[in-house]
């Protein structure tokens, strides 16, 4: 048969729309896999060159259309749009890769569907004046019918956001008289006449604060009026952003030190201007928030003005008294009952933070404490704050730090990763200085402003370095928790420092949260080989461990240490042992709940039997009757281990372990507890397994 090579030819593969293939590079960008987004980019070029290099015609789309789940699948690859570039833009940006998004602009403007390229084309052919497509209605006209790329105002802004974040406030000022299609003065190449928002401007103001150039950003908010008074749009006038990125560009350096500071933008030690801009705002009518305090505080201390940052700080308190008593319509109000205002935490932080570099430490400590008394919970930034001005006095202020440090332990707040430096510096600094070293005779101390208690055997280093492990084992992310752990821990060895049973505890509670049997098991030989002795608070953590890796033998062989008859050990009471074995118990009858795999549930019984014979096998080589007599009493553990004989000895399919959990039920059930047949709060499985049990135990008295 002869082929028709005029025939329509089917597409050999379905592509993506490019609207779901633009959510997905959102999605990348988002989640820090910016690599993955450029890759499925460069695919959504190429594919989209190739496919447009075959003749069209020979192609039949509107035949090919299939649906895959929530995918919809079409036979023309995705080619990148203007939200293509835009979304791979702003997730550069968020990144820290502004160069990167800047780069993808020098892209875009090499399209052939980018608008200059297609006006330039339609003046190739002879056709209208160029001047006519500039047009904001030409080239609404021209991306319909042509499909140019045109960028919008949010294409505009991003690509201002990008030179903001480097500094560059003069591209951003380009960009903007581009917008408002400006004659006479500065453009940026490629940007149509598009209406600008108040995000524009203040993204231009954000642009001139990086760039430390107070003077450029004081035209921002006339340029804002002038154009809401020339459109009646009032939505372009001021707003709090724009107020609180003016505030904030007070006192700072010029990032371009060869060029002329502009008169207007004051010294670099004079705060005076924020306050202006402070009191301006509020006359227009605008409220300051945390965020605005925040920035205000900040200029202070950077300008080494405390006092002012304090009145700052205070500004803040008056007007938030004064908002609350005007909602409440009542009398006055104490402090302590006021609502919080919007990122409060910012200014007290700020405030605490300019303590701590003026060197007024007790101030900062006092502001610690007053915050959480007026509503208004401490950061982990805060904490930051204040533990580095703590690290950073002298003598160091342990007692404070501990109060911090118990602060974050009680928040579930995790030391960032400039604290955790922070302490572990200072602890190690700490320990090679607390080394005694011996002159004319006599031991002598390097530094002498440590006042540690000659019978006290915990000094500050000590103390540092398990207080940031503990800090530590807040984090979420597991491996890097027990990374940090470990790490602190053997710094703490190398540099000669002895460790205590509480930090080997904080090892394995690092070790019970991931799970790791093979890192508990080599921190419990390092104890031995350390002449460490468990106590309690290492049965917990081995507890713990053993609920999740299902190895009870891991924490009996922990109890078993404990009631070793040694002068050191201190065996636990017998209810304690007791409750701590009942608990683990209880976590795999829990377990047993959550699971109807069959393979998995006889695992758990498994293990139940394995912690019943243990533990009285270890109650009965150490003697302990007490003990004994304490598990004899106690109907939950026993029935939740005669229940999972019972159920071992049903579905076992090897006949040594059928007859081991018969033999094992047998003696559960012997107890006296279960010769009391009126049990009211045992359920109807719990009397099935104790009935089966007693049958087998009356037939085997029998034979």
């Amino acid at each position: 048969m002869k082929r028709n090579k005029d025939r329509v030819l089917p597409p050999s593969k379905l592509f993506p729309h490019v609207r779901q293939c633009n959510a997905a590079l959102a999605t990348f960008g988002d989640s820090g896999d910016f690599t993955r987004a450029l890759r499925l980019f460069t695919q959504m070029r190429k594919s989209a060159s190739l496919f447009y290099m075959i003749p069209r015609e020979r192609f039949s789309p509107l035949e090919h259309h299939h649906s895959l789940s929530s995918i919809n699948l079409v036979p023309v690859p995705p080619k990148p749009t203007l939200v293509t570039y835009s979304t791979l833009m702003s997730r550069a940006i968020s990144l820290r890769k502004p160069r990167v998004a800047l780069r993808l602009w020098k892209l875009l403007q090499t399209q052939p569907n980018f608008y200059t390229n297609v006006i330039s084309q339609k003046r190739r052919n002879g056709r209208n004046a160029t001047s006519s497509y500039m047009d904001p209605s030409m080239l609404h006209k021209l991306e319909k019918e042509e499909s140019a790329i045109v960028p919008d105002v949010i294409f505009c802004n991003t690509l201002m956001n990008a030179y903001a974040k480097m500094g560059d406030y003069r591209a951003a000022k380009a960009i903007l008289n581009s917008m408002l299609g400006a004659k006479g003065v500065f453009t940026h190449e490629g940007i149509p006449k598009v209406k600008p928002t108040a995000v524009t401007y203040n993204t231009l103001a954000d642009a001139c604060k990086v760039a430390g150039e107070l003077g450029a950003a004081l035209d921002v908010p006339e340029l804002m009026i002038s154009q809401s008074e020339a459109t009646g749009d009032k939505k372009l006038l001021p707003d709090l952003r724009t107020y609180t990125t003016l505030i904030s560009t007070v006192a700072r350096k010029s990032i371009d030190k060869q060029e002329t500071r502009d008169i207007r933008s004051g010294g670099e030690k004079d705060p005076d201007m924020a306050f202006a801009l402070l009191n301006r705002m509020k006359h227009e009518g605008i409220v300051p928030n945390g965020v605005t305090y925040s920035a205000l505080i900040d200029v202070c201390r950077r300008c080494n003005r405390v006092d002012m940052a304090l009145n700052g700080l205070r500004t803040m308190l008056k007007q938030k008294a004064k908002t609350n008593l005007a909602s409440a319509n009542t009398t006055a109000r104490p402090i302590y009952h006021h609502k919080p205002l919007q990122n409060e935490a910012g200014a007290w932080t700020a405030a605490i933070n300019a303590c701590g570099k003026a060197g007024r430490t007790d101030t900062a400590i006092r502001l610690f404490r007053t915050m959480q008394k007026v509503g208004v919970k401490p950061s982990s930034w805060t904490c930051a704050c204040l533990s580095d001005c703590l690290l950073k006095s002298t003598p160091i202020r342990i007692k404070e730090l501990e109060e911090v440090l118990q602060y974050m332990k009680g928040a579930g707040l995790v030391p960032s990763e400039v604290m955790y430096t922070s302490l572990m510096g200072v602890a190690l600094e700490l320990s090679q200085k607390e080394t005694r070293i011996t002159k004319d005779g006599l031991q002598v101390q390097l530094i002498d402003n440590l006042s540690i208690d000659s019978e006290d055997t915990t000094t500050e280093a000590i103390f540092l370095f398990k207080q940031l492990m503990r800090s530590l084992l807040m984090q979420t992310e597991k491996e890097d928790m027990i990374l940090k752990v470990f790490l602190v821990f053997q710094e703490m060895k190398n540099v000669g420092m002895l460790p205590d049973v509480a930090m080997y505890n904080s090892l394995l509670r690092a070790c019970a949260v991931t799970g790791n049997i093979e890192r508990a098991q080599s921190v419990l030989r390092r104890m031995e080989m350390d002449g460490i002795v468990p106590n309690r608070g290492t049965l917990k953590e081995a507890v713990t461990l053993a609920k999740n890796a299902r190895r009870s033998e891991f924490a009996l062989s922990i109890w078993a240490t404990m009631h070793k008859k040694t002068s050191q050990t201190v065996p636990l009471k017998p209810k304690v042992s007791v409750e701590m074995m009942g608990d683990l118990m209880n976590n795999y009858a829990s377990d047993l709940q959550k699971t109807s795999n069959h393979e998995e549930r006889i695992v758990i019984h498994r293990e139940m039997m394995n912690l019943y014979q243990g533990f009285i096998s270890k109650l009965e080589e150490f003697e302990l009757h007490d003990t004994f007599e304490e598990i004899a009493c106690n109907l939950t553990f026993l029935l939740s281990a005669l229940k999972a004989a019972v159920s071992c000895e049903y579905h076992s399919e090897v006949d040594e372990e059928k007859t081991r959990s018969r033999e094992l039920a047998c003696e559960i059930v012997g107890f006296e507890i279960f010769q009391n047949e009126h049990h009211t709060d045992i359920d109807r499985a719990g009397k099935k397994a104790i009935q089966l049990a007693t049958d087998w135990l009356y037939a085997f008295e029998i034979s």
